[in-house]
């Protein structure tokens, strides 16, 4: 009888230490979370990045207090080691407010516009070229450079409303925005418009990131 009560509490002993461990763990974790939902320190960091040092573009002012202020506040947080490490990243510039207008029977109609990151300057004096319209690489391809060549291409993709988690939508038009400059290009285009990357019907034009490409659009 003594021998299987020691087995027995061996067995039990096998059991318990993992799930102890496992609410010891539990325990941490959401001790995390009430921290992080009672005293809300992200938000007030967000806060300082978004609305006290702005908008931060890569080897803009911006950046550097943003790297700055991140250090300072880990530092203050007690972490073992903070340090900054020297990188080389690209800097794009916007110029001055971006203009564009649609020539309809002859009218100037005003066109809501807002230059990609990465993108091409336009040329000092503008650009009025015809618009050609897709909504994909493939239909740009099947029109070829003898209707696309000199030519300003309109990528006109809906971004789709169905998807529940919303960034799915986003992944599946993002390429043209990213890429699209580079495909026209490749067929001899002047210039590139994407429709803004949103579910939203208004006039409000969204800007986003341009990859790098080579003609000069």
């Amino acid at each position: 009888m003594l021998k299987k009560f020691y087995y027995v509490c061996f067995f039990y002993g096998l059991v318990i230490s993992p799930l102890a461990a496992q609410t010891s763990d539990e325990a941490i974790f959401q001790s995390i979370y009430a921290e992080s939902l009672q005293n809300q320190q992200a938000y007030a960091w967000l806060d300082h990045l978004c609305n006290q040092i702005g908008g931060r573009l890569s080897g803009s002012p911006q950046m550097d207090k943003a790297i700055e202020f991140t250090k300072a506040e880990l530092e203050k947080l007690g972490v073992d080691k903070v340090w900054l490490q020297p990188v080389q990243v690209p800097h794009w510039q916007r110029g001055d407010k971006e203009v564009g207008q649609m020539i309809v029977q002859g009218q100037p109609i005003s066109l809501p516009v807002c230059a990609l990151g990465g993108s091409v300057a336009t040329p000092a004096g503008g650009l009025q070229a015809e618009v050609v319209e897709v909504q994909s690489f493939d239909e740009l391809a099947a029109l070829g450079a003898g209707r696309v060549s000199g030519k300003i291409v309109f990528f006109n993709k809906i971004m789709s409303p169905l998807p529940i988690e919303t960034f799915e939508a986003y992944g599946q038009t993002g390429n043209i925005r990213r890429q699209g400059a580079s495909e026209a290009a490749k067929y001899g285009a002047v210039g590139v418009i994407v429709r803004s990357l949103t579910t939203a019907y208004d006039d409000f034009p969204h800007t986003g990131r341009s990859e790098e490409h080579t003609s000069e659009l």
